[in-house]
């Protein structure tokens, strides 16, 4: 049939019969074919893009939910022709949002503001979420685990492991609730106190181990470090899982003591994990698996042999005296795991001679970033491994691959950031509007967000210097503009005094024959100024570029105009942000932080700004929707984009990934667009002395103002600060 329609269709059929024969029967690959009939009845590309992609969708929805699909792809294409291509190919936002929808799976990108705020609620601490694509590779494309690096918390990109969309999001809540117990309650530090006991205690059942470690060898600061406790055991990779198994037992005990209202929902997801987990082999195994259920409160529903329940029967007292306890610690799920240890050798012993296939966690407790490359999980450092499996490190740490990822992966990183050696704060995925296919692309750019960092400020202190009068002025000016606590206001019909002045002039109207007003009264009116501002300024490398004939270049009258902003702004106690950005491609957009709106004008301001040189290109986008953000979690009525730039969006990027003229332009324009409906107004104040009409163009739904001599720029952005704002 799909010969007499069309010969390629007949061969893409073909091409990927095998995915599809790989989650459906045959019966359900004839229904498979058929939609893509009806398709091509309707449009013959549309077909094509059909066979071409589709295939991989029956892992994920049955034959009724991919027809759902695919008539709704040809709905939305009889409106405009030129989306049908891009829904068929995946490539649409619309296309995406229906298969997640028809899926029960959750997007990461969709909900990471509400995980990062449940995080925040939860500890106190801002944990950067990320997803785990920024990774890599993945080493496990099954595995939801999280990858966890001091505070950053690297997510599955989507979950579908449950048919409803709130169980899945509940495994996601459920793996950030974990990682915030291991940062609030410790799980990685052991007080020299109390732990030199224990090894003592170790060393002496064990004495035969043939590795000693001097209590003088441990770290420094009285800190013992888990690895090295943990390697005084015969069988390291045992005694480093059964830790694992009550650290991760004890900081979710605590947490759920602490936090009762979010028990309900999670515990049942964390039972219904359990009941999926495979009957293990083996004495051991079945030991481990079952000290994993009464470790979170439930009892194995498999049989267990005798051997094991009286093991059970010996263990239970010992998590209740040890680990479920308020005011415990890591170290007393060390002294529950020496105890365990012990058992377990009597019975099952010598533990040092008995082969053991390591217990797979839960699939919401994450992974230290060092053990993300399970390659050498047995190697002579394995039991570090083990425990990284188990508990997080409490600062980031990469693996040799690791290192080597990063290095193949160096042109998808900050380069320039990079090359400085500045702090990379994080990875952010964004999407993009694609004006060919009248669309956004989803997740297509990558703003990397940096802490620029310089020793000396020295340029600031001169600025400061050669500005001095203009500053003086300029403060002296902005203080009108700082609203008074309360401000008299006058000829009002109602207020708590007589207004004198207005009775006495309603008297003389009165013998004159005219009818006075009735604002005799006065009242006090509580006035506030509530605005927030974030200055973006544009640092492509075209800044590098001479005003006039100055020495000074286009960046440095910017650094001048925001040395400037900076003083005249804390005069008013107006809240304000700086930032600066460049982007090489899509991939490599910087965003770079010089102010945040939280934090003092200080030294590290005045460095950060003195350090700012050109970089790279001008992918405004990206960097319009990262400021976006940063302004959404200001608490303020006025909020407020200040775009400082010298030229049009444009970056060097070619084929699909190119960046200029009308394609940057309409992504700039709908990044406004999406900054107005946020109650975030967007002001640009641009030097290109020759903008032609790509200012109209992309500023249509904003406001724009062209100042022709660059080096007046830090004298104007004051002026226009105070008519933009009041």
């Amino acid at each position: 049939m799909l010969l007499d329609k069309n010969w390629m269709l007949a061969g893409l059929f073909f091409e990927n019969i095998s995915f599809a024969a790989e989650n459906t029967n045959p019966e359900g690959i004839r229904k498979w074919a058929g939609i893509g009939i009806k398709i091509f009845d309707k449009n013959k590309d549309f077909a094509i893009t059909y066979f071409s992609c589709s295939a991989p969708l029956l892992e994920k929805l049955d034959l009724s939910e991919l027809e759902e699909w695919a008539l709704n792809g040809l709905s939305i294409s009889e409106k405009d022709q030129s989306l049908g291509k891009s829904y068929f190919s995946l490539k649409s936002e619309a296309s995406q949002e229906l298969i997640e929808k028809l899926t029960g799976s959750v997007a990461l990108s969709e909900i990471i503001n509400i995980l990062r705020y449940y995080a925040l609620g939860l500890s106190g601490v801002n944990f950067n979420i990320l997803s785990r694509t920024a990774l890599g590779k993945e080493f496990d494309g099954d595995s939801i685990n999280p990858v966890i690096a001091g505070n950053t918390i690297y997510l599955a990109p989507r979950i579908k492991k449950y048919a409803y969309f709130e169980d899945n999001f509940k495994i996601y809540k459920l793996s950030i609730m974990h990682e915030v117990g291991h940062i609030h309650f410790i799980s990685n530090e052991l007080e020299r106190d109390g732990t030199a006991e224990l090894m003592t205690e170790i060393r002496r059942r064990y004495s035969t181990m043939k590795k000693r470690l001097p209590l003088s060898g441990m770290q420094a600061e009285g800190i013992i470090a888990i690895s090295d406790v943990i390697s005084l055991f015969p069988n390291q990779d045992l005694a480093g899982t059964i830790l694992g198994v009550l650290e991760d037992a004890r900081v979710e005990y605590m947490i759920m003591e602490r936090y009762r209202g979010v028990r309900g929902d999670l515990e049942k997801i964390r039972y219904q994990m359990l009941l999926t987990r495979p009957v293990p082999k083996g004495n051991i195994e079945e030991f481990m698996e079952a000290l994993l259920w009464i470790s979170i409160g439930h009892e194995p529903v498999y049989d267990l042999n005798k051997g094991t329940k009286l093991l059970l029967a010996q263990i239970r007292p010992l998590l209740e005296e040890s680990v479920f306890r308020d005011d415990s610690s890591v170290l007393d799920s060390f002294k529950a795991t020496f105890n365990i240890y012990k058992i377990l050798d009597e019975h099952e012993g010598p533990l040092s001679q008995k082969e053991y296939g390591v217990l797979k966690n839960l699939d919401y407790r994450g992974v230290s970033i060092g053990a993300y490359n399970r390659k050498n999980s047995l190697s002579a450092c394995s039991n570090e491994n083990i425990i990284r499996n188990f508990i997080p490190e409490s600062k980031p740490e990469l693996t040799e691959e690791q290192e080597l990822l990063h290095e193949e992966k160096a042109k998808f990183q900050p380069t320039y950031a990079e090359k400085k050696n500045w702090n990379i704060l994080g990875s952010y995925m964004y999407d993009e509007w694609d004006g060919i296919i009248n669309d956004y692309k989803t997740d297509w750019c990558t703003v990397n967000e940096v802490e620029p960092f310089g020793m000396s400020g020295g340029y600031y202190d001169e600025a400061s210097e050669q500005y001095r009068n203009e500053i003086a002025l300029i403060k002296q000016v902005f203080s009108r503009m700082r609203p008074e606590t309360f401000r008299r206001m006058k000829k009002q019909s109602d207020g708590t005094e007589i207004d004198i002045d207005s009775c006495i002039d309603s008297i003389i109207q009165k013998k004159c024959g005219v009818n006075p007003d009735d604002g005799l009264y006065m009242r006090w009116d509580k006035h506030d100024r509530d605005v927030a501002t974030l200055f973006l300024v544009d640092v492509s490398y075209s800044t590098h570029k001479p005003v006039n004939f100055e020495e000074k270049s286009i960046l440095d009258v910017e650094k001048d105009s925001l040395i400037i902003m900076t003083q005249a702004l804390e005069s008013i106690g107006d809240s304000y942000g700086i930032y600066a950005f460049s982007g090489k491609d899509r991939d490599d957009v910087e965003y770079f932080a010089i102010k945040e709106f939280e934090e003092d004008l200080s030294d590290n301001v005045a460095r950060r700004i003195s350090v700012l040189e050109p970089v790279s290109n001008t992918r405004l986008g990206p960097a319009i929707r990262h400021s976006i953000r940063k302004l959404e979690r200001i608490d303020a009525k006025t909020k407020i984009i200040i775009l400082l730039s010298d030229g049009e969006p444009f970056d060097i990027s070619r084929g699909e990934n190119a960046y200029k003229e009308s394609v940057a332009e309409e992504d700039t324009r709908i990044a406004i667009m999406e900054s107005n409906s946020k109650g975030i107004n967007l002001f640009c104040i641009t030097v290109d002395p020759d903008p032609g009409k790509y200012l109209d163009n992309i500023f249509s739904d904003s406001e724009y103002t062209i100042i022709d001599d660059a080096s007046l720029l830090p004298e104007t952005l004051p002026v226009l600060y105070k008519r933009i704002t009041t």
